[in-house]
């Protein structure tokens, strides 16, 4: 699971990650999302507005960790949501999450 959390954090530093509800939510409306990355620990509303977005404009999504270790991954102090705005970087972290679940 490092990896994936490794991959989050190369998105962040290249500009290709977007967190925050509300930024998350413009990232899925302006069409740059490419995967949408929830928390465990997010409130079961959010869940549920950020995922009928992302079916919406057909983004994928996927639940990894808790909001503080997500956080971590990007620098912040905690994040329930962000998206990866680059699809290589999507795919790998997908891959990762997969391999890791195996």
């Amino acid at each position: 699971m490092r990896k994936a959390y490794d991959l989050i954090g190369i998105a962040q530093r290249a500009g290709k990650a977007t967190s925050g509800t509300m930024a998350v939510q413009r990232s899925l409306k302006g069409s740059r999302a490419c995967l949408l990355i929830i928390s465990e620990d997010v409130s079961e509303n959010t869940r549920e507005v950020l995922v009928r977005a992302s079916h919406k404009h057909q983004v994928p999504h996927i639940i990894l960790g808790d909001s503080h270790v997500l956080g971590h991954s990007i620098g912040k102090p905690f994040r329930v949501a962000l998206t990866i705005d680059d699809s290589g970087l999507a795919d790998a972290i997908v891959k990762a999450v997969k391999s890791a679940d195996m």
